[in-house]
């Protein structure tokens, strides 16, 4: 009987063992992956304590450029540039931890909770108040206020990054906030745009328009025989029974006067364009809605869905230095519903910071790159204590899929919808969107372009959002080359 009860005891205590073990691998994992949003929030007392107790570090620009500081009471400041502050405040971010920025994202640096005990020591043997490391953001300043002031009076974001090591060099968003006027706010002495608190770049949620179609090319390629080379026909516009959503003949849905009748609806593209036989690449060239719409239909709901997820679309985007929020996809259930989200609209979401790793990914041969805002940070002396470590997200393509995508997408710019991002003495892949959000017309469409220059020397992947802004090709293209432009002028 004794042995019996020794056994089961024994046994208890080994899955206690085993429990405790797992909780706390759970816990590690947890702390390594969501680290810095626990530093981030605002509930965090310990991070409130030492706010109190030492003076934060400073924040620069990858240039040297300083963006906020604190003073030897310990109250933070900004740069006195206006232009500079505006357009690097997300990346920033502000010292109540209203947003999520460097000074909450890198705060465990800059409030010197990653400092060595012999240097917190120093600190107990000297009159002088215990200071954090300074951080040297990926950020570049100029570069940032120049993208900015190109959003300006719209809405949107512009976003780059080094689709090779993951490096964020421009991460602006319109409207922003003023950091140096955060207490004005939080009482309501000063007025706030709408929506400014929110960095577009990262957290911003659109309908993707066009820019879909670079996933609905990747389902072709993954679910259709000889994809690359099959000839589709654009004969025009495809035509839906409005009720039950199913596909009808176009003879069916519009009279004898070319108008659509009642209880019908069309799907047509952009100014009623027939494109006639058109390759898989050519479509993407001239963006067919046909044609990526076609597709959506042959593959089926489940593939596209599956093709979306695989790229991250619905996933969970967890880094250690930036928050990103990712796009979803909601299933189409009628073959309306399911064109419509071939070609980026029905409920497909997505986000810049999304779109743009994406787009790195088909530049960097398939992988995209951790996104990286911290370039290094030094104690005060200067001496670097940490430098930047470029990490894989993950291998978003297979086979030649980045390889088609980026030759697709190389024609989008020289002969293409994206011929305005062309910039002399570049080879700028990329591809236009151009996003509905109003059935009524009443609002203008979203202004998307996004893609990378193929040039190891220039190893930059750009994406451009502009709310309301109007056609893609028109509007961001054309932003996204003169962003481009100003970075060969700074020497990238």
């Amino acid at each position: 009987m004794t042995r019996n009860k020794n056994g089961g005891i024994k046994a208890m205590l080994a899955v206690f063992i085993a429990m405790f073990v797992l909780l706390a691998g759970y816990l590690v994992y947890i702390i390594d992956v969501y680290g810095a949003y626990w530093f981030a929030s605002p509930y965090n007392t310990r991070v409130t304590k030492q706010k109190n107790a030492v003076i934060a570090g400073s924040i620069s620009d990858r240039r040297g450029v300083t963006l906020a500081e604190s003073d030897p009471d310990g109250a933070r400041h900004y740069s006195t540039n206006d232009e500079i502050r505006l357009s690097c405040a997300h990346a920033v971010g502000d010292s109540s931890n209203q947003t999520l920025g460097a000074q909450a994202l890198l705060s465990k640096y800059l409030l010197g909770f990653e400092q060595k005990t012999g240097d917190r020591l120093s600190y107990l043997f000297s009159d002088e108040k215990r200071h954090g490391d300074n951080v040297s953001l990926t950020i570049d300043a100029k570069l940032n206020r120049y993208a900015y002031s190109l959003l300006e009076p719209n809405a949107g974001a512009v976003i780059v990054m080094n689709y090779k090591t993951g490096e964020v060099l421009c991460m602006t968003s319109a409207p922003a906030f003023d950091p140096e006027k955060m207490d004005a706010y939080l009482s309501g002495d000063e007025p706030l745009a709408d929506g400014a608190m929110v960095n577009r770049a990262t957290m911003g949620r659109y309908t993707p328009g066009s820019t879909f179609k670079l996933i609905t090319a990747v389902a072709a390629l993954r679910y259709l025989p000889d994809a690359e080379n099959r000839v589709f026909v654009c004969d025009g516009p495809l035509a839906f029974d409005a009720a039950s959503g199913k596909q009808v003949s176009l003879a069916e849905a519009v009279d004898s006067d070319g108008n659509v009748k009642e209880g019908y609806a069309l799907l047509k593209d952009f100014e009623d364009e027939v494109h006639g036989e058109i390759t898989l690449s050519e479509a993407m060239k001239h963006s067919c809605n046909h044609t990526f719409a076609c597709i959506a239909l042959e593959i089926g709901a489940d593939r596209l869905m599956k093709t979306a997820e695989s790229l991250g679309i619905g996933g969970e985007y967890a880094f250690s230095e930036l928050v990103a929020y990712c796009g979803s996809m909601e299933k189409p259930t009628t073959d309306f519903e399911l064109a419509w989200s071939g070609v980026g609209q029905h409920k497909d979401i997505i986000t810049p910071i999304q779109l743009c790793m994406l787009t790195a990914g088909i530049a960097n041969g398939g992988v995209a790159m951790e996104p990286k805002i911290c370039l290094s940070v030094s104690d005060k002396s200067g001496n670097i204590k940490k430098r930047l470590t470029s990490e894989e997200y993950k291998e978003l393509f297979r086979g030649n899929e980045a390889e088609f995508l980026a030759e697709a997408m190389r024609g989008v710019v020289t002969g293409g919808t994206g011929k305005n991002a062309a910039v002399d003495g570049l080879s700028v892949c990329g591809k236009t969107g151009t996003a509905e959000v109003s059935s009524s017309g009443k609002f203008k469409p979203h202004a998307w372009f996004t893609g990378f220059v193929a040039d190891a020397a220039h190893p930059y992947a750009i994406t451009v959002i502009i709310e309301n802004g109007g056609g893609g090709g028109k509007i961001a293209a054309p932003m996204a080359a003169t962003v481009l432009e100003k970075m060969m002028e700074l020497g990238y």
